[in-house]
């Protein structure tokens, strides 16, 4: 499926910069902003924020002031490339013989002109995304552009069976770069037409801001790979064309199915020593380069996805239940925990099954329209539809027996679109499926080895040191709170205070640090939370005794203060942003500060 597994790494580079660009100004003892460090720490700042507001933003907004531009700047490329390979070659050839006839030179002119205003709109779209032209300059000049890009392509279009008419000429075909011009014509009307209603978002209804700051750093990464990989496929199809005495267009057509490992092979084998021998290169090169761009894909729909689907649901849970009981009160928190541990397992189940249905039904619509076109296309083949059933589902498969292969002049450019769109598509479904599969084996171990009655286990290793510079936010935050328990608890236990309360929090802390520090997410037992929470809630002899004196105490407040939080609360374990191991440890740490200084207090 051409997935390496990258999405990850391509995720966490935007952190590492951040955290190595943070650490060098600390060590430089200075804070001040300047020049590009400055404004690429503010764009990943940005990328941090929008995350965390688009969890919660409507998912009709997230499409249209992310997605719809993050298409347009993905496919903005690809259109380009489209429109080159419909100036490669004349439109027609005869039937007869083959020859082609020569383009009028209007319709080349036209036809350059679309692909030149075309290059110049990508170009304003991508300095639009880099902030170096302002939004409200850029926009309209990418969509303007792009819309008379298409228009300058509907006219000759329009014109075939008119203007471009042969009276009395033997009969003649159009080639593949005709059908080129007429998909470049459509990206070019649905590109802006995507931008249109991005900006009818920002502008019309003030949903978001107008500019393209919510696309994140791996989100612009996804452009900037599909932009390599189409500059990687292009110069393949030349030098492979000119090798094997090819037309470009058939280049573009196996280079196409050679990268995507789709190997129909049947149709234009490589029979020259020097295509076998530049096809080992070539073929590495560029498998590298489509598994970043569908491990990008993958990364974007599936983790970052994921994640704002299942915080939806959860929202959505939660404020059912909410409708249904009153406020709650300290005894009742173990109800309350379990309707939190409740409403995380339907969330879950709710995110899983939508996303392998959204995906499965992707996959439906590719294959059985694909099939439907090149049922269509094929004709002179005399393909059934069954038998075009067949090819899309092994193509889809990536299998390509090659039994069965385009051959029409239709059918060789609408494979590749269709290809591109449906490489990404399987390996998404395949991993929802995968998803589902691995936590049935997991819950049927579970249910084979009986119900765990403690917490998660931790382990008693710490993970390898990947340095500073490899560390996420929570594995930076652990060790940080592994160096603070083990100090206290150590200070403790030389003032022979081992048993105190400081030395128990400060125990727990140093515990939760192992877990921090671990890649894996945690879900804790109700009986590690019970323990956690008569650690917050406990007081001291001296605070007992000062309570005891006035109600209206230091400690009375504080110890109505670490009772407002509630589950389900917007500052509870479930909302709060960050995970159940973080959640603690960060209230653990707070209340060994305030029992320090209240140990302090008491000895002065």
């Amino acid at each position: 499926m051409n997935d390496p597994g990258l999405e990850q790494p391509i995720q966490d580079t935007a952190k590492s910069a951040q955290h190595n660009m943070e650490k060098r100004d600390t060590h430089n003892g200075s804070r001040k902003e300047h020049g590009i460090r400055a404004a690429f720490r503010k764009e990943l700042q940005e990328d941090e924020e929008e995350e965390e507001v688009g969890y919660f933003q409507p998912k009709r907004w997230w499409f249209t002031s992310t997605a719809f531009p993050l298409v347009a700047g993905t496919f903005g490329p690809l259109a380009n490339f489209f429109s080159i390979c419909a100036l490669s070659q004349t439109w027609r050839v005869y039937d007869a013989d083959g020859s082609r006839i020569p383009d009028p030179r209007w319709l080349l002119a036209i036809t350059g002109l679309s692909l030149a205003l075309s290059l110049i709109a990508n170009i304003v779209l991508m300095a639009n995304f880099g902030h170096v032209l302002r939004y409200s300059i850029a926009q309209p000049i990418t969509i303007g552009l792009w819309y008379l890009s298409a228009l300058l392509l509907i006219i000759p279009l329009g014109l075939t069976h008119t203007t471009l008419r042969i009276p009395g000429a033997p009969s003649y075909s159009f080639t593949q770069a005709y059908y080129y011009s007429i998909i470049s014509g459509a990206a070019y009307m649905i590109l802006p037409t995507l931008l249109v209603a991005n900006a009818v978002g920002a502008y019309g209804f003030h949903a978001y801001p107008p500019s393209f700051n919510a696309l994140t750093v791996p989100q612009r990464t996804l452009m900037l790979q599909t932009t390599v990989y189409v500059m990687y496929l292009a110069a393949g199809a030349g030098v492979f064309a000119h090798i094997e005495g090819w037309n470009y267009l058939d280049g573009v057509y196996w280079a196409d199915y050679t990268l995507l490992t789709i190997g129909l092979g049947s149709d234009f084998p490589p029979k020259t020593h020097a295509g076998r021998g530049l096809l080992i290169p070539f073929a590495v090169g560029g498998i590298t380069l489509i598994g970043l761009v569908v491990g990008s894909i993958r990364g974007l729909v599936l983790e970052r996805g994921k994640v704002k689907v299942m915080r939806r649901t959860v929202e959505l849970e939660r404020q059912k239940w909410i409708a249904r009981m009153d406020e709650p009160d300290a005894a009742w928190k173990k109800e309350e925990w379990e309707i939190m541990r409740h409403i995380q397992r339907r969330a879950a189940t709710i995110r899983k099954y939508s996303s392998l249905g959204s995906s499965l039904f992707a996959f439906i619509v590719l294959w059985f329209l694909g099939a439907m076109v090149f049922w269509f296309a094929e004709a002179p083949q005399n393909w059934t539809y069954f038998e075009t059933l067949y090819f899309s589902y092994t193509t889809l498969l990536t299998i390509g027996y090659g039994d069965f292969y385009p051959q029409s002049n239709a059918g060789k450019p609408f494979f590749v679109v269709w290809s591109l769109m449906a490489v990404p598509t399987v390996t998404i479904l395949i991993s929802n499926v995968g998803d589902i599969l691995l936590d049935g084996v997991r819950s049927g171990l579970m249910l084979g080895m009986g119900k765990p009655t403690s917490g998660p286990k931790r382990s008693p290793n710490k993970p390898d040191d990947q340095g500073e510079a490899g560390e996420n936010d929570t594995q930076r935050m652990g060790r940080g709170a592994e160096h603070l328990g083990q100090a206290v608890e150590h200070a403790e236990e030389e003032l022979g205070r081992g048993g105190g309360l400081s030395a128990r929090i400060a125990r727990e802390i140093s515990r939760l640090a192992e877990d921090a520090m671990s890649k894996t997410g945690i879900e804790y037992a109700w009986s590690d939370w019970a323990n956690w929470l008569t650690l917050l809630g406990e007081r001291t002899d001296a605070e007992k005794d000062k309570s005891a004196d006035s109600s209206s105490g230091d400690s009375a407040r504080s110890e109505e203060k670490r009772g407002e939080w509630t589950w389900l609360g917007d500052d509870g374990p479930l909302f709060s942003g960050v995970s159940e191991t973080q959640w603690v440890l960060g209230k653990l740490c707070e209340r060994l500060e305030e029992v320090l200084k209240q140990e302090i207090s008491s000895k002065q």
